[in-house]
């Protein structure tokens, strides 16, 4: 019989949307049950999530530190295999660090850690852990954005010249976080979030996306982080000029106050023979663009894991859970071959350390009004 991972939480408590995406896409296919957590910084508020998810209370932590202290001691067979950390972002480094140090696998959302240095540790710790690390960029989970890349690397759009990522929402329009809004409390305070706001939630995903699918690198960038909701303590909206290291151009926004956008994701990929454009509205189709305006359609299979899918998500297809999915299949494959093969959906420190590095120099480059090289 396949072995059943048991999974552990940090993070994700009462009301966390995130924490349930996680907890519901990585037990979806029965490889992986939730077996203990510490949901929040709360006791209370952690064994009230814990109860709800019916886990027995002695499995259900007040802090994370209990939590990895407690469950190294227990038998092989009974401890938690794997922790998935769904905290705010200033949490990220010292409960992966703690978790990797006792033995445990990590998955863990992006983006990486509080600042850039504090990645560069990160990276350290991973490397000495003999742990497996992984991290949450959920949109390489979508199949047709892998077939992107397979078609990009094929060689089908010829040189790649232009490159272009988008990634508009509008939930931060209003100065919600004056009004207690949870989310938007933590995520647009410096203290919690970092130096980067709209610019680490949702511009480290566009960063990843680009990079990922066109195969190419930053090489530098001239940004514009901009607070465009009075009030606000950090960035909201962000624009970016970019020059790939192959020396192709290209472009990234990335933005919250995009009154009524709920979830605005689009990749355009230009090359001398064809360009390629995919849309998170429409994920499971890919287009083909050539000289003479003619238009290829490329479909995925409905349902490709399905388990899943019945999920609701504001703003998003039940493509997103089934990608969701697939990251955390990645990972098991990972923890369970040692000598598996990297792939698409595997992201992992690097990509984590350089959407740091991204929001550094992009910050760096607002503040100072300039390019700069990544």
């Amino acid at each position: 019989m396949d072995k059943i991972l048991k999974m552990g939480m940090i993070g994700g408590g009462p009301g966390s949307m995130i924490g349930d995406i996680h907890r519901i896409t990585a037990t979806a296919s029965g490889k992986a049950e939730l077996v203990c957590g510490a949901f929040s910084s709360s006791k209370e508020k952690s064994l009230e999530k814990g109860k709800e998810l019916g886990l027995d209370e002695s499995r259900i932590y007040g802090s994370y530190a209990e939590m990895i202290e407690k469950e190294a001691h227990l038998s092989e067979k009974d401890r938690m295999d794997f922790v998935a950390i769904v905290t705010p972002n200033h949490l990220h480094f010292e409960t992966a660090k703690l978790a990797l140090e006792a033995g445990f696998h990590v998955i863990c959302d992006k983006p990486l850690a509080f600042d850039y240095a504090e990645a560069l540790e990160f990276q350290k710790a991973v490397e000495k852990a003999k742990g497996h690390f992984a991290m949450t960029y959920t949109y390489r989970g979508y199949p047709l954005l892998e077939k992107a890349k397979e078609i990009i690397d094929s060689g089908h759009l010829g040189e790649i010249r232009k490159v272009k990522v988008d990634y508009s929402q509008g939930w931060l329009s209003q100065l919600i976080e004056a009004e207690g809004h949870k989310q938007a409390s933590w995520r647009t305070n410096p203290e919690k979030s970092g130096k980067g706001g709209t610019i680490a939630d949702i511009g480290t995903h566009a960063f990843n996306l680009l990079e990922s699918v066109s195969g190419l690198k930053v090489k530098s960038l001239m940004a514009d982080v901009s607070i465009l909701v009075d009030g606000r303590k950090i960035d909201d909206d962000t624009n970016i000029l970019l020059e790939m290291e192959s020396g192709a151009k290209g472009y990234l926004s990335a933005s919250q106050i995009c009154t009524g956008e709920d979830q605005d994701l689009s990749l355009h990929i230009y090359g001398s023979k064809a360009g390629l454009v995919w849309n998170h509205n429409q994920p499971n189709l890919l287009t083909i663009k050539y000289p003479d305006f003619r238009e290829e359609s490329i479909k995925g299979l409905d349902h490709e894991i399905g388990d899943s899918s019945e999920v609701n998500i504001p703003g998003h297809s039940p493509y997103f859970t089934e990608a969701f999915q697939r990251i955390y299949e990645g990972f098991f494959d990972t923890i369970l071959n040692e000598n598996v093969k990297k792939d698409f959906v595997k992201a992992g420190i690097e990509d984590g350390v350089r959407g740091m590095l991204f929001i550094e120099k992009a910050i760096q480059s607002s503040d100072e009004r300039k390019w700069v090289v990544m």
